[in-house]
Formats: C-alpha cells, sequence, structure tokens
C-alpha cells in the first residue's frame, strides 16, 4: 500500500525530465538500505533473541522522528 504512494511523491518532487532518473535512484537507494538492515535484523534476532530486533527497530524509529525535528520548513 506505501509502495504506490512513495513512487508517486518521488516522481511529484522530480522535474519532468528526470522522472525515470529519480525513480531509479530511490529504488537503488532503498535497495542499498534495505540489505544491510535485513541483514543486521537477522544477526540481532539470531545471535541475541526477537525482543532485541523490536527493541533495534524502535530506537532507530526514535532516532529519526529527532532528526525530523532538526528539518526546517523553507519557503
Amino acid at each position: 500500500m506505501i509502495d504506490g504512494v512513495q513512487r508517486a511523491f518521488v516522481v511529484d518532487l522530480a522535474p519532468k525530465h528526470l522522472k525515470a532518473t529519480a525513480l531509479g535512484t530511490f529504488h537503488t537507494a532503498i535497495g542499498l538500505v534495505a540489505l544491510p538492515g535485513g541483514f543486521i535484523a537477522g544477526i540481532l534476532w539470531d545471535k541475541i533473541s526477537p525482543e532485541t530486533t523490536f527493541i533495534y527497530g524502535f530506537v532507530l524509529a526514535i532516532i529519526s522522528l529527532l532528526l525530523f525535528t532538526l528539518v526546517k520548513k523553507t519557503t
């Protein structure tokens, strides 16, 4: 459900002549981030405990929220 919205948002933000390049860059970035993320989650699940994986995700979500507060809106 989220994938289509993400693609539409990327296309809306990209200039008309770079829409395909923006989508390719977006999916490359998602792939490069998803691979180590899944690897880290698997190691945490296997070597420590399943709960650690969820705690790790929670901590990263909190860090993301804090970083979003640093982003200033420009008009």
